[in-house]
């Protein structure tokens, strides 16, 4: 039986280091590239043409939604798995939305990525139970005229999406992050643009939302 060939593009050493050798531990899996850098991951997709793509959403200098729509220009035939330690609706929904097909966060453990890899290899669509639990359906069908998914969020705003949904204040996302309060409210605002909402209520209830502008296909 031929290997699954796969590509990690992931920031954290530890992480990637230690999925590489679960991964290549098992005789149905071969890790044939790993890097910490987006772009480089778009190019090592280019050259290796691997059959499955584990890629964090929250990397520089690309975020994984603009990595994995590169994905598809560059080596098409590559199925990308959302791998992030964020759960919300919001992140998975883009996910799919930029041509993933599959999502697994970072609480998953090894049997779960197995299943996530293979199933994605044999054109299904995979979510991991953390995901699940939270009511997420694959076979609901998407509102194409909803435009709240379509821009990708850069990685600050991703991750003030995150503090924001988790009821922190802008003065505590300041000091969490190491940035102004002024930063954070240009991001606020960029972000309620992005995604077409009035306030951080309906913010949260973006990224809480069952339902959503998703757009996939096998």
């Amino acid at each position: 039986m031929e290997k699954i060939r796969i590509l990690i593009a992931e920031d954290h050493k530890l992480i990637r280091e230690t999925w590489t050798f679960i991964l290549n531990s098992d005789s149905r899996f071969s890790v044939v590239a790993a890097c910490s850098d987006s772009a480089e991951a778009v190019e090592l997709a280019e050259v290796k043409k691997p059959d499955v793509i584990l890629m964090d959403i929250n990397m520089m200098p690309l975020n994984g939604f603009e990595a994995t729509a590169k994905f598809a220009i560059v080596s098409p035939d590559s199925k990308v798995i959302g791998l992030s330690f964020y759960s919300e609706m919001l992140f998975v929904k883009k996910m799919f939305a930029a041509g993933a097909k599959g999502y697994v966060t970072k609480n998953s453990g090894r049997e779960e990525m197995y299943a996530a890899i293979l199933a994605v290899h044999n054109n299904q669509l995979f979510v991991c139970d953390e995901i699940k639990s939270q009511g997420f359906d694959m076979n609901v069908q998407p509102e194409e005229t909803d435009p709240a998914y379509v821009e990708s969020l850069t990685n600050k705003e991703i991750q003030i999406s995150h503090c924001i949904r988790a009821g922190l204040r802008s003065k505590e996302i300041a000091d969490k992050m190491n940035i102004s309060i002024k930063t954070v409210e240009v991001h606020r605002h960029n972000i309620l643009r992005k995604l077409h909402v009035k306030n951080s209520v309906s913010l949260v209830n973006v990224m809480n939302s069952k339902n959503g502008y998703v757009r996939y296909s096998l």
